[in-house]
């Protein structure tokens, strides 16, 4: 049969499709072709949540830290006695302790980590106010009833708030504590030496939602009054001392006082395993004794706080203008109290059994200086700086990572267990960690 010459045969021929063999060797070709590139894809993908994890935990770690730098440094000019301003509250914190929410939950406190107590006037305005603008129901020493009247216009013309608006006080809705600081000093008493301090008052606003604690006039002079009650308790903590003062002489400033707490927060079930904690601010609330726990930095797995205390290494004091070696061989070989095991408890007397509202720390005071009771010098602060370190570890784990960091990161002197620990996940994570040491030169 003769071969089909015509147009329509060179048709077909030229639409024949791959034979078996041909199909075999190009799939033979494609798949490791294809594989290469999802192995590429896969591979890539991995990087950019590597890389998407360090930098969050690095952004994480860096606002963190100067967040909680910030309003140290604000609690220093706070008006509150420096020894009840900056508190440790736990070196490497024991397992089982809680702080409560204003819902009554409790929020468990990541075991080994540290706890730091800030107060004074941080978050709000000051205001200030002269001489009349404080009245009281008794002598003005903390034992009655205040009335502080603050002017849109103070009398030594200082502005508090425009005439035609009400001061941010007036949206408290919550009893909160106020600060009414004086001109004049009073003694506090440390290893039963004396020394001046200045003179303040802490006491109890009872705030509610309804405005009727406030009176306002309004003028081309507009007056803000209230009433605080200086004799409650839980204000009178935040006071230089629990013992007599004198009255108020000059009132010159008055402010909301934030006492503040931050904690390694694991949550209200935290479970085993990661638990994801965070570092959180806790406000103390004076009306349920509880906190207004807001978090700041997720995926925190440590935050170890320490103290620089002028001298206490047994070098001559000179105010912290010595830059300061560090040295963690042994107890106080440096000035940073808390970066050994078991120092701040020795040194610091750490409140353990009193989470948080602790009294003042008499240690940041100078208790070398010569005074008497008749004639006492004034107070010189110890405490000149704080040296804070936070661990932030990536969301999620890298099964193949071994790189630093992956089994876990210690600082200071910390006693908190990793998330990698075998005990826990077992698993590798990268980490970052942020230490800065807050300056706290000419602390009041």
């Amino acid at each position: 049969m003769r071969a089909d010459r015509s147009p329509r045969g060179a048709e077909r021929r030229s639409e024949r499709g791959f034979t078996l063999i041909e199909a075999i060797v190009t799939l033979g070709v494609m798949v490791p072709v294809a594989l290469g590139l999802f192995s590429l894809l896969d591979s890539s993908n991995r990087i950019s949540k590597q890389e998407s994890n360090v930098a969050q935990a690095q952004q994480a770690s860096r606002g963190g830290i100067y967040e909680v730098a910030r309003m140290i440094r604000q609690a220093r000019v706070g008006q509150l006695y420096y020894g009840s301003a900056v508190l440790p509250i736990y070196d490497n914190a024991p397992a089982g302790k809680t702080l409560k929410d204003l819902s009554g939950a409790e929020h468990v406190i990541r075991q080994g980590t540290d706890v730091v107590e800030v107060r004074g006037v941080i978050l709000g305005e000051k205001f200030t106010i002269t001489t009349g603008d404080v009245t009281c129901s008794g002598n003005c020493d903390g034992t009655s009833q205040m009335t502080i009247t603050i002017r849109s216009t103070a009398t030594n013309g200082a502005v508090n708030y425009p005439a035609a608006q009400k001061p941010s006080l007036a949206a408290k809705t919550r009893p909160f504590y106020l600060v009414v600081g004086d001109s004049s000093s009073q003694p506090v008493t440390v290893s039963g030496k004396t020394y001046l301090v200045p003179l303040y008052y802490v006491g109890l606003v009872n705030a509610d939602a309804s405005g009727s604690w406030y009176t306002y006039t309004s003028g081309t002079t507009a007056t803000f009054s209230f009433s605080m009650n200086s004799s409650d308790a839980g204000a009178k903590i935040l006071n230089a001392t629990s013992a007599g003062a004198p009255a108020l002489q000059n009132p010159f400033v008055c402010g909301v006082v934030d006492d503040i707490v931050f904690f390694v927060d694991e949550g209200t079930s935290p479970g085993s395993g990661d638990t994801h904690p965070t570092l959180a601010m806790a406000t103390f609330d004076p009306s349920t004794s509880n906190y207004d726990i807001q978090p700041l930095v997720e995926e925190v797995e440590d935050f170890q706080v320490a103290y620089g205390v002028d001298g206490a290494d047994g070098s001559a004091l000179d105010g912290g203008s010595d830059p300061v070696t560090v040295n963690i061989t042994g107890s106080n070989k440096d000035e940073w109290v808390g970066n050994v095991a078991g120092e701040t408890d020795a040194s610091l007397g750490t409140p353990a059994a009193a989470i948080p509202r602790a009294a003042a720390v008499d240690a940041f005071l100078d208790t070398s200086v010569a005074t008497s009771d008749t004639a006492p010098e004034l107070a010189r602060p110890l405490l000149r700086s704080i040296w804070l370190s936070l661990v932030v570890k990536s969301k999620d784990p890298e099964m193949k990572y071994s790189g630093p960091g992956a089994t876990g990161v210690i600082t200071l002197d910390s006693g908190a267990k990793s998330m990698s620990d075998p005990s826990i996940t077992g698993r590798p994570y990268r980490r970052r960690v942020q230490s800065l040491a807050v300056s706290l030169r000419n602390f009041q």
